[in-house]
């Protein structure tokens, strides 16, 4: 089976976690500071932590308004509520972009905004930033770790972005998150509130190192097409519940920041095997799937591949029992809007897209022949 995602935890990446150093942390901050032109990080033990933080950074009103796309992760919804901000929800495009005709009609309701560069695949900030003016952006840059646009790097066009190293990612670590702006006023914020945060206990960071050293076992190949997959097909619990902001804000441990700093030039060379994964898949996908069409001048980091088809469930269907394990990611988003005050009909693209957009895994660790034969695969389902 091959599987949506990839997660690698050896267990020298589990001794690695006891072997921490003050000297790794400042590798990090070097390593991702020089690769956002001098902007330095702030490491939080969830992206959403980050969210609120810069929200609160902005000095925004009580009660100010959040524009946000609704196809995203309940968790960014979650922290706009726990910040204390109301939600306006933004239509998109098919090629999963916002909608500048719907931002146009709503951006005087609204005080901020918050951009998702969906699946790694870029958003033009500067474009949205003519229609919204001189407010605050946040560029939502979870799955978009070293995608560009236009040569520079996601989440320098606006006022702060927000990134995960959580389960999945290319920086995927587990868990965790950082913050990059290169606005003074908002970067003297941040730090104002970090010094309110604290590291996890012991306890938890152990057992995120257990966790994480678990979940690397489960997708080892054999393992995952013999155990995890039919148990996850079976018993999984369903994603549709909303992920809901940690009772306890923390920092993000000393542990996962030496993990970063250890693998950050492979995971650059990573990329690069991503990115020829994702590239090969728009030469050979049928164009009946409706592939996205990346913005000109844009540099995806291909998180996953998405694709859009009425039949995207039996589609599904059809590649599992061909043993690839294709994604719909965040189909459930429909039903967690609701939670945060959605209308039905006021997206009616984001609608559309909820109901038919599904995944093909193309993450670094699959095999040229392994990219040709998933491709092969989906272009053979008809509908019956």
């Amino acid at each position: 089976m091959i599987p949506k995602l990839y997660f690698s935890f050896t267990i020298n990446d589990f001794v690695g976690e006891f072997k921490s150093h003050p000297r790794d942390f400042n590798s990090a901050h070097g390593e991702i500071e020089n690769f956002f032109n001098g902007s330095q990080p702030l490491f939080v033990r969830k992206a959403r932590i980050g969210i609120r933080m810069v929200l609160h950074a902005m000095g925004l009103k009580a009660g100010a308004a959040v524009g946000v796309q609704p196809f995203t992760c309940s968790s960014v919804l979650s922290a706009i509520k726990r910040a204390g901000f109301r939600i306006v929800f933004i239509d998109m495009d098919r090629n999963l972009r916002m909608s500048h005709e719907d931002l146009k009609n709503k951006s005087n309701a609204i005080d901020a905004l918050i951009v998702t560069h969906i699946f790694g695949f870029p958003d033009d900030v500067e474009t949205i930033r003519s229609i919204f003016g001189n407010k605050p952006i946040i560029e939502d840059c979870a799955q978009a770790f070293l995608s560009a646009y236009q040569s520079k790097p996601l989440g320098l066009s606006a006022d702060a972005g927000i990134f995960s190293t959580g389960f999945g990612k290319l920086f995927g670590i587990g868990y965790g998150g950082f913050v990059v702006t290169g606005n003074d006023t908002i970067s003297a914020n941040l730090l104002k509130q970090a010094e309110q945060l604290q590291f996890p206990s012991k306890a938890a960071i152990l057992w995120q190192s257990v966790k994480n050293f678990g979940l690397g076992m489960l997708y080892r190949p054999l393992i995952y097409s013999l155990l995890t997959f039919p148990v996850k097909k079976r018993f999984g619990r369903s994603n549709a519940s909303i992920q809901e902001y940690p009772f306890r804000e923390t920092k993000m441990p000393l542990a996962g920041i030496s993990r970063i700093a250890r693998n950050f030039t492979k995971n650059q060379q990573r990329l690069q095997r991503q990115r020829a994964n994702g590239k090969l898949l728009i030469k050979l996908v049928d164009q009946r799937f409706h592939p996205i069409e990346p913005l000109n001048g844009s540099e995806p980091n291909y998180f996953v591949f998405p694709l859009q088809s009425e039949n995207r469930d039996n589609i599904v269907s059809f590649l599992a029992s061909k043993g690839i394990e294709a994604g719909n990611f965040f189909s459930n988003s429909i039903l967690w809007v609701h939670a945060f005050g959605y209308q039905p009909g006021d997206c009616p693209g984001f609608e559309h897209i909820a109901s038919t957009l599904f995944t093909l895994p193309c993450h670094d660790y699959l095999s040229e022949n392994q990219m040709n034969y998933i491709a092969e695969t989906l272009n053979k389902y008809h509908v019956a």
